[in-house]
């Protein structure tokens, strides 16, 4: 039994780029009276699901709460926040701002994980903004 929670917990991690827009990250229980918690777990939801819909803003919130946790209320994710920095990027929309966060999610990354977010980012464009994202990434 031990064996097959554990494979089905390390099988989510590893879900094709396709899938990937596919499913919400996972929200994390907060602690009893952790109010920024409970506001973050209320609103991230909402924030990928305007974020799909190609809201700047939202793409920004997603991409943040993945890096940082967003008061320990979304599991940290550097692969998917990457490849939403990646999606912002492409937006057309992308700032200054929006640059040094990508280098600075994305750089310290592995080459494999590099090449995750890339693919995750890639199906994300698409699905988004009926395009294939611009060669280059500045990773």
């Amino acid at each position: 039994m031990l064996k097959l929670l554990l494979a089905l917990s390390i099988g989510a991690f590893f879900v094709s780029p396709l899938q990937a827009g596919e499913i919400q990250p996972v929200i994390k229980a907060c602690q009893s009276g952790a109010k920024h918690c409970e506001r973050w777990t209320a609103e991230f939801p909402t924030a990928l699901q305007l974020a799909l819909k190609g809201n700047h803003a939202a793409q920004q919130t997603v991409a943040f709460c993945l890096s940082s946790g967003c008061h320990d209320a979304v599991v940290i994710d550097r692969v998917a926040s990457c490849g939403w920095h990646l999606v912002i990027a492409n937006s057309g929309a992308s700032t200054v701002l929006d640059a040094s966060n990508l280098r600075n999610t994305c750089r310290p990354m592995t080459s494999a994980q590099k090449d995750e977010a890339r693919a995750n980012a890639r199906e994300l464009v698409r699905k988004i903004y009926n395009r294939d994202p611009a060669a280059t990434d500045q990773m």
